[in-house]
């Protein structure tokens, strides 16, 4: 009788542990992109991030042996931008200039407005970086100098 009851639990355990793995879900990537494409996420760089402050690096130049940028963003939307041009030990050109900025729709990038020229730069986490014309990454060789860091 034991032997009886022992074989049958036995079986009971197979066959309810054999129906638990039917009902598991393959997560594959498909699956995972509409999963992810279904959670609505409203963090960004401008409501999480302390983005406030001063950000400083040195932009490649064509004709010069760079551009050191200082960039300081204000949480009433003004900007001071500050741009010496390097072109040797004793040769340098600096410009500042401030203006307004705006966060693009999705509150990842700052654009810059300063009369008719505007430039662009995402924002993370306590750096931004400038972006193309076309509000795109640079990528090769140079990408890492685009990147100014936050002091």
């Amino acid at each position: 009788m034991k032997k009886t009851l022992f074989v049958f639990g036995i079986a009971m355990i197979t066959l309810v542990g054999c129906k638990n793995e039917e009902k598991k879900q393959v997560i594959n990537a498909e699956t995972m992109d509409e999963v992810v494409s279904d959670v609505v996420d409203e963090h960004n760089s401008q409501n999480s991030l302390d983005w406030s402050g001063v950000y400083e690096g040195t932009l490649p130049c064509a004709d010069c042996e760079g551009i050191k940028t200082v960039i300081e963003l204000k949480e009433d939307n003004t900007y001071t931008i500050s741009q010496t041009y390097l072109k040797g030990p004793e040769n340098t050109e600096e410009f500042k200039n401030n203006g307004t900025f705006s966060w693009d729709e999705a509150g990842l990038k700052v654009i810059l407005k300063n009369g008719e020229e505007t430039s662009q730069y995402k924002v993370g986490e306590n750096q931004i970086t400038m972006l193309n014309a076309n509000g795109e990454m640079t990528e090769g060789e140079l990408a890492d100098f685009y990147i100014l860091k936050k002091k």
